[in-house]
């Protein structure tokens, strides 16, 4: 019986240490022109945003509103010169 507990309360703390280890969620595009637009969650409320093989830390203001994904979305519209 001891032994079932032990592995039990082994395989639970296992399962529960990975959890956190999937990295910065990162939303990005390429735009038509072929222009690759990305942001990361660095976690902290900043965020590391790549624009033409530059990235820049940014903070959660400069998003003005809007989602990362939206951010990227509305970049690669423009890059690709679409009506919004």
């Amino acid at each position: 019986m001891k032994k079932l507990v032990l592995t039990a309360l082994v395989a639970a703390a296992l399962m529960t240490s990975c959890s956190k280890d999937d990295g910065p969620k990162c939303e990005s595009c390429t735009s038509e022109l072929g222009n690759k637009f990305e942001i990361c969650d660095n976690g902290d409320g900043t965020y590391d945003a790549t624009s033409g093989g530059v990235t820049e830390t940014i903070t959660e203001g400069e998003l003005e509103g809007f989602t990362p994904k939206q951010d990227v979305e509305l970049s690669c519209a423009l890059d690709s010169g679409q009506d919004l």
